[in-house]
């Protein structure tokens, strides 16, 4: 499996895990996003019959780096198969910025049809 997949299968779990542990790693989840100053807000799920989901879950991952290094890191949560290596970061960011350019250049034919 390359890199590419392996990051995005990474991303996948954790936005699952985090919104389908509302007792242990959501909560988990806010206080960490409190501690770095970010907006309390849901990692999206990259949807397949959404054609611009994995945009919205790459820049949100960009964004809440951070965060999810912490909770990817913390041993208590069971989400270090989650954590990104610096590699994956950077496959992500630029996987990113490819699609940013796609939805820029998709968009305006979206709302026109």
């Amino acid at each position: 499996m390359n890199v590419q997949c392996t990051t995005k299968k990474k991303l996948q779990k954790l936005a699952f895990d985090l919104k389908n542990s509302t007792t242990i790693l959501l909560p988990a989840w806010y206080k960490i996003l409190a501690v770095h100053c970010l907006s309390p807000r849901m990692m999206p799920c990259d949807v397949s019959m959404h054609w611009n989901s994995t945009f919205n879950m790459l820049e949100f991952t960009i964004k809440y780096h951070p965060a999810i290094d912490a909770i990817t890191a913390a041993h208590d949560f069971g989400l270090h198969q989650c954590e990104l290596v610096p590699a994956e970061w950077k496959i992500a960011s630029e996987l990113q910025d490819v699609l940013k350019v796609s939805i820029h250049l998709l968009l305006p034919y979206k709302v026109l049809h």
